[in-house]
């Protein structure tokens, strides 16, 4: 599990910048361009959300995952996914998670509380680990 001041070493290390910006619409983004990439987060996002959504976009940094509002619908998700994959496997690895469920920590509001991320987060990590399932 990595805090927000872990994530700003690795973007340190990987030459990412990452500044607060005005972007309400989108949350945040990132950019490559011919000095790096470029991570903004918006200003107004609530502190709870700025790990998850830092994590995020530095995935998309890390993987290349990079794509322009004209690419195809498949081509943004599958880059969606990489992001997403590395901000899951930063944030939540799967042996930690597992060790909590194990430690009857098993409620997903408990999880999110325990690893500092949202909800709807936490529900994301657990299905790409394979751990949660919708009923029905």
């Amino acid at each position: 599990m990595k805090s927000i001041q872990e994530l700003y070493e690795i973007c340190k290390k990987e030459n990412i910048t990452v500044d607060f910006i005005n972007c309400p619409a989108c949350g945040s983004i990132s950019l490559f361009g011919k000095d790096g990439c470029s991570v903004g987060i918006d200003s107004g996002t609530p502190a709870g959300l700025v790990k998850e959504r830092a994590a995020h976009e530095i995935g998309h940094c890390v993987k290349g995952a990079f794509y322009n509002r004209y690419a195809s619908l498949d081509l943004i998700s599958r880059h969606e996914y990489r992001a997403d994959k590395w901000a899951i496997e930063e944030l939540i690895p799967r042996d930690e998670l597992v060790e909590q469920i194990r430690k009857n920590v098993d409620s997903i509001y408990l999880l999110s509380q325990h690893f500092g991320v949202s909800e709807d987060f936490m529900v994301k990590a657990c299905r790409y680990y394979g751990l949660y399932h919708d009923a029905g």
